[in-house]
Order: C-alpha cells, then sequence, then structure tokens
C-alpha cells in the first residue's frame, strides 16, 4: 500500500516507507510518567505523520522501513498512522525510497498547525541575525516577519540568509504556534527563492467576521462598547519587563521600575464583537501625553481611558491570536475616526 492509498476507512495498513524525523516527547498520565515518539513518514506518493509509544531504537531519521499492522486514524483534520505494540517496524537496510514532498499553498492567514508543513510567498522584514551552535559548527539564525495580503507573521531561518524587502516563495516551511501566534521557520529542507515582479498589497482590511484563524497585521474600524474595570496603570520590571505584584522584580531586585498602561475592552464592526488589550504604545497617542506623563495621571487614568475610549469609532491595527479556542485581539496602533466611517464600511459591506 501507498501513502497516498491510506483512507481512515483502513483498520490496520502494511507500508513501505522512508522516517523522514523522529521525536520524542514525555507526558505524566494517570499511570505514572510515559514517553512516545511522533514525526513523519513518506514514500513516493506523499507523506502522513505518525505517532509511535513503542519504536525500535536502532531505527533513526533517513531510514527505510516496513510498518505492518499500523493503525489509521484522523487527528487535527488530518490521518496519522499509529504505531503500537501490535505494530511491527522492520528496518530495510539498502532499500532506496524517494519521497514526495507535497505542500499546500496557502496564504498565511490559513496556516494551521493541523497542515505542519505548507508552501507560502510572502515579503520579509525586521530580520535579524543570531549566531548559534549545532554539531560543532557555528551558523546563523535570522529571524523577523514575513507578510502578504491576509497576514504578518513571524519566521525563523536557520541558516538560510533572508533580506528585508525581499519577496521568496517558500515550499515546506514548518508551521508551529506560539503564544497564540502562527510561525513558519525555514530549514536546510525547506526550498527557499526569491522572486520578482511580485506585487503584494500590504493594506489587509477585514471585518471582524472575516477572520477565522490567528493573523498578524490586521486593520479593523469599529466602536469601544465597553471598558475593562481593571484598565489602568501596572508595574513593569526595566529589565526583564514582567509585571510586579510586590513592587520589586524577585529576579531583578536592583532594576528600576517602569510604567505601563494596560488597557483591554470590547470592539464592535457591526458584523462581529471581540475582546482586545492595548499596551501604552498604542494608548498614549489616543490619551494625548508622553510616556514621562503617566505618572502625573495615575489617578486618574481610568476616567481618561473611558472618555477617550468608550463609544467612539477607530481604525486599529491589530493581531488576531488564539487563547483557549477563541481568538481575541492585540492592538498595535489605534487611531480614532468619525463614527460615519464604520457606518460607510457596514453599508458597503450590505451592498
Amino acid at each position: 500500500m501507498k501513502i497516498d492509498e491510506i483512507s481512515e476507512k483502513d483498520s490496520t495498513v502494511d507500508i513501505l516507507v522512508k522516517i523522514l524525523s523522529i521525536d520524542k516527547r514525555t507526558v505524566n498520565t494517570s499511570r505514572g510518567e510515559t514517553t512516545y515518539y511522533y514525526g513523519l513518514i513518506g514514500d513516493d506518493t506523499g507523506v502522513i505523520p505518525y505517532t509511535a509509544w513503542e519504536f525500535p531504537q536502532v531505527i533513526k531519521a533517513g531510514d527505510a522501513v516496513e510498518i505492518k499492522y499500523a493503525r489509521v486514524k484522523e487527528y487535527n483534520g488530518r490521518l496519522r498512522i499509529y504505531i503500537d505494540s501490535r505494530t511491527e517496524v522492520i528496518l530495510k537496510p539498502g532499500e532506496n525510497i524517494e519521497v514526495k514532498n507535497t505542500y499546500k499553498e496557502v496564504k498565511l492567514q490559513d496556516i494551521s498547525s493541523k497542515t505542519p508543513f505548507v508552501s507560502v510567498t510572502g515579503m520579509v522584514s525586521g530580520i535579524t541575525e543570531h549566531e548559534y551552535q549545532k554539531s560543532g559548527g557555528k551558523f546563523i539564525l535570522y529571524s523577523g516577519f514575513i507578510e502578504d495580503d491576509t497576514s504578518k507573521v513571524r519566521i525563523s531561518s536557520f541558516g538560510r540568509p533572508l533580506e528585508n524587502g525581499k519577496i521568496y516563495s517558500i515550499k515546506g516551511a514548518r508551521v508551529s504556534e506560539f503564544n497564540g501566534q502562527m510561525e513558519i521557520s525555514v530549514s536546510d529542507k525547506t526550498t527557499l527563492n526569491e522572486i520578482q515582479g511580485y506585487n503584494i498589497n500590504l493594506e489587509r482590511n477585514y471585518r471582524i467576521f472575516e477572520i477565522k484563524n490567528p493573523a498578524g497585521s490586521i486593520n479593523i474600524m469599529a466602536f469601544v462598547i465597553t471598558l475593562g474595570t481593571k484598565s489602568g496603570i501596572i508595574k513593569r520590571c526595566s529589565v526583564c519587563n514582567k509585571p510586579l505584584t510586590t513592587g520589586v522584580c524577585p529576579d531583578h531586585p536592583d532594576a528600576k521600575t517602569i510604567l505601563d498602561i494596560f488597557t483591554y475592552f470590547t470592539v464592535d464592526d457591526g458584523t462581529g464583537h471581540i475582546q482586545a488589550i492595548a499596551g501604552k504604545n498604542a494608548i498614549l497617542p489616543v490619551l494625548g501625553i508622553s510616556e514621562d506623563e503617566i505618572v502625573k495621571v495615575a489617578g486618574d487614568i481610568y476616567n481618561r481611558l473611558y472618555e477617550k475610549l468608550y463609544g467612539h469609532a477607530f481604525k486599529m491595527n491589530v493581531d488576531f491570536v488564539m487563547n483557549d479556542n477563541s481568538l481575541s485581539l492585540r492592538v498595535n496602533k489605534i487611531q480614532e475616526i468619525q463614527n460615519s466611517d464604520v457606518r460607510q464600511d457596514l453599508i458597503e459591506l450590505e451592498v
């Protein structure tokens, strides 16, 4: 049987494949600590993920193996091979298996952990370089952002140079999720090509109901319809930026204390409502004060926030993030607009 022939109707399968990756994880269960293995296997028809509760220690990534009596089940919208005590995993030395890597071309707003490898096209920005060591050698990690006409997400490239302002076609990028947002990474197995003459509209104007997945740097127009009662001033450590509950950072007791503004509220654009949070970088221009003036207005900060935010219409640049299976907003920039601008946007939507 080939990978592209596997279906959920198969109770067990026998396949000849190449081990593409092996990762190990230890979890605590009601029966105690348990270790399992997971990764990707492939043949000349495609690639499929696997989970193994038992796995021969002699087998490593790159080996050809015959897997017999493996179970098939759908997980996170994708078929997966399950290897347990009844499964036979037989090493096949000398067997050469060409693997067909098939990667779905997607927009950045549509990337999901359900599809661990994808193909994307976008422009990179904010690239920084950091040196790291691997297998006794020194390499450069390139970190920054990649964006298309639907979203802006973080990108990491291990040893593969990325240049700001250039547009790349990336095939086989690995998808992951961190802190409620999607990320992609580039490795030595990823196909990375710079492309010319490719135009990308980076405006990204959306209505709330249109966004279903985590997405970065999205523009929306909406009214602030509630303001959280705990919005106000918080103290942070000047070194690690962590919020301070006792006035002193336990990790940096000698560090200075800095003041921040934490604001949480609900916005509604007529197509839906969603919770949002904003820090001082977004809120200070709305309040019309500088960072040095925060201490002067600390005693009246909630009233000022209420006066400037509640019931007003704004154009906001936001990140849609996923927490506990629901989306919320992190506000990057916020600018007051006329109420009629939001209403006109809704009229255009109805038309």
